[in-house]
């Protein structure tokens, strides 16, 4: 892996005021929760109710457009700025090059996901006065961060138009397609991260409504991330030294 490659990329993608718009967007459901927990009437147990049902269904939208803008990003920006030709003139092999890509895009995803459950966390703390609250859905902003920049980083690499097509497999095939369709549930990487927080903290009705048939549980859930994570790093790998023949 090239430190140097991770660190430009990060940098390049996490400009101020892309950094800020998507940090704000990632924030919409922490934010939404801290709303709905100062307005609870039944005490701390419906505060923490109110904030788990929250932090499962408001981000399937907001924090997985953030994810995707910023991940898909990572390369993109290099070829639409015409400098991606002179990363390839480093001494490096496609591999490497595929995981220091891939190791940028988590890193970029991880802030803006740290981000957008920051305000969560305050919500939550400020209002019912347990400031551990909050911490276990660090897993699902954690996984999603994960998941939807294994497939958002060779998207935007592969494809010029990356962002529609992400942006119509998280409204059409998670929002409607896998709603309807129970086998379908899997292959969402939203479901997937929200099982992994379902298998450390007990989730209200309607949180566990979104799961469909996905199956709660951490171990499951980081396996199934690791393996996207991976087969992007993979299809990043093979598009770079055959397609480009690097």
């Amino acid at each position: 892996m090239s430190f140097t490659l991770v660190r430009h990329l990060v940098a390049r993608t996490l400009r101020w005021k892309r950094l800020v718009g998507m940090g704000l967007l990632a924030s919409v459901g922490g934010v939404a929760a801290w709303i709905v927990m100062a307005g609870a009437t039944g005490g701390g147990e419906e505060a923490s109710l109110l904030f788990r049902t929250s932090v499962s269904t408001i981000p399937a939208a907001t924090l997985s457009i953030a994810l995707l803008v910023v991940t898909s990003a990572v390369l993109r920006d290099e070829r639409d700025g015409g400098t991606l030709p002179y990363i390839y003139l480093a001494p490096m092999s496609s591999v490497t090059f595929a995981i220091s890509a891939s190791v940028a895009a988590v890193v970029t995803a991880l802030v803006v996901a740290i981000i957008g459950w920051i305000p969560g966390w305050v919500g939550a703390g400020l209002v019912t006065g347990d400031w551990s609250l909050a911490i276990p859905a660090l897993m699902v902003y954690g996984l999603a961060a994960v998941g939807y920049a294994a497939i958002a980083l060779p998207l935007g690499y592969l494809i010029q138009r990356s962002l529609i097509v992400g942006l119509a497999y998280i409204f059409v095939w998670e929002g409607i397609l896998a709603s309807a369709v129970s086998g379908l549930g899997p292959s969402s990487i939203w479901r997937t991260a929200l099982s992994g927080y379902a298998g450390i903290e007990t989730l209200p009705r309607d949180a566990l409504d979104v799961l469909g048939s996905v199956t709660a549980g951490t171990g499951g859930a980081i396996a199934k991330v690791a393996g996207l994570l991976v087969i992007g790093t993979m299809v990043l790998a093979w598009a770079v030294r055959f397609r480009d023949a690097v």
